[in-house]
């Protein structure tokens, strides 16, 4: 081969290097963007999308006559004016249950940002004014319908936002009579199309003994995601043994029936002198399993990060985990974006400098 052969071969090689993308970690909008607007509404789902997620995260309860609600737990009395508006229907605890108001019930409340149901001031005071404007709670079936048109609104740009349903508290729902919760959201799912691993849907669960349920004796081919918690921060009506399940033989054991973990991020690193990888880390890359860590704000305590670029520098590109959660979808995409170009612009400035190498060796060869 000539040397001017050779050059132009390495040229080519050069150019399609330089439009290689540098990551494929996907960003999971967390109850929509609820950094920003009142979580599980349409608008923060919408606000989501405009921000650039890959995927939107829909909560799931089901109602008193069955049907499948999106929203982050059981109770309505932290989200809503459940309390003010039906204020008897509360249980011995002095807590609202999802499942104790029908469907038209629920639509008559007004969703806000989150708040303490026990002294009423909102968990984030610097997010959406509280009890401002006017949001509603939606149902499963709903909120898919409007994932839907908005990617079929924006399929010119190639928009395909995918969802990631959590069933929440299924030993909650069985000893409430509901022992079929998950076979119902798996109905609406294959209603609506998701059926199988290539679909952009997870399926996530606290309970990975449900999870196992689903895969085996339903024999689902959704990407199952197995949410892990500690002992300290688990649901009361969660049984399942965390420290069996993130021990080493439990994810091996998980990875029979799961395609990753869901942990929160601090289970991730140990620290020393520097943060390092966790044990429960390396072992669920050696059972070949994702990991999409919760919950990255930027509004919350970041510790033992600087700032919270800090903090997605180590687990996007240390760790480079697959996927995270996030209230902020912009933040995190706004991150990505400038990695990308800075990864762009050194492979295009070497290639600058081996190209005007190569041609001066090409025209003394000459």
């Amino acid at each position: 081969m000539g040397p001017t052969i050779c050059c132009c071969v390495i040229l080519i090689f050069m150019i399609n290097i330089s439009g290689t993308s540098s990551s494929s970690m996907i960003v999971i909008g967390h109850r929509g963007a609820s950094g920003y607007l009142p979580e599980h509404t349409l608008p923060a789902k919408a606000l989501a999308y405009g921000q650039g997620a890959d995927y939107l995260e829909q909560d799931v309860v089901l109602s008193k006559d069955n049907v499948p609600i999106v929203i982050h737990d059981i109770h309505l009395d932290e989200i809503s004016n459940v309390a003010s508006k039906y204020p008897a229907r509360y249980r011995s605890d002095g807590r609202y249950y999802a499942i104790d108001f029908t469907l038209a019930e629920i639509k008559t409340l007004r969703a806000s940002e989150r708040f303490n149901h026990q002294t009423g001031k909102p968990i984030y005071p610097n997010r959406f004014p509280f009890n401002q404007s006017t949001f509603h709670l939606v149902t499963f079936e709903e909120e898919l319908e409007f994932i839907a048109g908005l990617n079929k609104a924006n399929i010119d740009n190639n928009r395909e936002v995918g969802i990631y349903v959590e069933i929440k508290e299924p030993s909650f729902h069985k000893n409430e009579s509901r022992s079929n919760f998950s076979e119902i959201v798996i109905d609406i799912l294959r209603k609506h199309n998701y059926t199988k691993r290539a679909d952009k849907v997870f399926l996530q669960c606290f309970d990975l003994e449900e999870l196992q349920r689903i895969r085996v004796q339903l024999k689902s081919d959704l990407k199952l995601v197995g949410l892990l918690s500690d002992e300290n921060h688990r649901s009361i009506y969660n049984k399942n043994d965390f420290s069996y399940w993130t021990s080493e033989i439990g994810i091996e054991d998980m990875s029979t029936f799961v395609d990753g973990i869901g942990p929160h991020y601090s289970d991730l690193y140990e620290q020393g002198t520097t943060l390092k990888p966790s044990k429960l880390f390396n072992d669920a890359r050696k059972h070949n399993l994702f990991i999409h860590p919760y919950t990255f704000r930027s509004d919350a305590n970041l510790q033992p990060f600087a700032t919270f670029d800090v903090m997605l520098e180590f687990y996007i590109d240390k760790l480079k985990v697959d996927g995270l959660f996030t209230d902020h979808p912009d933040k995190v995409v706004r991150y990505i974006e400038f990695k990308h170009k800075q990864s762009n612009t050194g492979i295009k400035l070497q290639s600058f400098s081996l190209v005007l190498i190569i041609s001066s060796i090409a025209v003394i060869s000459l």
